[in-house]
């Protein structure tokens, strides 16, 4: 009894297996899938972001489901909210054929060229703006030394003035009028040397003002490429995730994306089931990016 008891459960687990591994020909179907959605993402991305993305690669993993990597552009000078808030939906992915985005593409390519042509002249001024004001920072600094020395040289010829005129016995109103010059040029090189360290702090202060300012917008448009990606993304699985019948459905479709200037990688993970429910209708794209596993990596 215990034989057959364990020849039966051996079957079922076999037979499991089975079913849930991917055959050769499952692996076609996918790879065909995988290759018409991510041109779809390409596409609908290069749409919503005015040519932030540069390339879309996907591929399958065992027992996981579908992992796209989505290369993104540098910032770009353009007012996010409002490609977020205007965004079209897409046709219905199952009622036509593979389409051909050849055309779309290359205005898309067009378009990102001149962009990145914009951000890159963007990025030069910026530059200069740090480089004319260390220049004048170098500047003060030069002045502040010139100024200290004609001091050190403008005192050592006071006290030798003070050591005359304790010396002899009548006064020279000559002298006396030297060193009233003296004094009053003292008197103006001190103010002068008051008014330097004022600019000096006054300069420091606007520099690190608009350094501040400059990275609270990089962190702002950060976010707003983040939200534009994934509502992008949200958008084009509702639309046309029923063209992954070959992914599982206790698979998922994971996204990872990062811009080109910065290290951390953000993660998009949706379920398979999700998207269903959000391609027959039962919740919006909006629900199912806030169903989606995000984490920053």
């Amino acid at each position: 009894m215990k034989t057959l008891l364990s020849l039966l459960s051996v079957a079922v687990l076999s037979a499991t297996f089975s079913t849930a591994a991917k055959t050769d020909q499952d692996i076609a179907k996918l790879q065909r899938e995988v290759t018409i959605f991510q041109r779809v993402v390409s596409t609908a991305l290069k749409h919503d972001t005015q040519g932030q993305v540069q390339n879309v690669e996907g591929y399958y993993l065992a027992d996981q489901g579908l992992v796209f990597d989505v290369s993104l552009r540098g910032k770009s000078m353009f007012d996010w909210r409002k490609h977020i808030e205007g965004m079209r939906d897409l046709h219905g992915f199952s009622e036509i054929p593979s389409p051909d985005f050849s055309s779309l593409e290359m205005q898309m390519s067009e378009l990102s060229d001149n962009l990145a042509d914009v951000s890159k002249e963007a990025y030069q001024v910026a530059l200069e703006a740090v480089r004319q004001g260390a220049e004048q920072i170098r500047e003060v600094a030069e002045q502040e030394r010139e100024t200290r020395r004609e001091l050190h040289e403008l005192e050592r010829a006071k006290q030798e003035l003070n050591y005359m005129l304790k010396r002899q016995n009548e006064k020279d109103k000559e002298l006396e009028q030297h060193h009233k010059d003296i004094s009053k040029q003292i008197a103006q090189l001190e103010a002068e040397k008051a008014k330097l360290a004022e600019n000096k702090t006054q300069l420091k202060e606007r520099l690190e003002k608009d350094k501040q300012k400059r990275q609270a917008q990089q962190q702002a448009q950060q976010e707003l490429l983040r939200t534009t990606v994934t509502m992008s993304l949200a958008n084009s699985l509702c639309d046309y995730g029923n063209g992954l019948r070959g992914v599982s459905e206790n698979e998922h479709v994971s996204f990872k994306f990062s811009p080109s200037y910065q290290q951390e990688k953000h993660i998009l993970v949706f379920k398979k089931s999700d998207i269903e429910s959000c391609v027959k209708g039962k919740i919006n794209a909006e629900k199912l990016a806030k169903r989606a596993t995000q984490y920053a990596f």
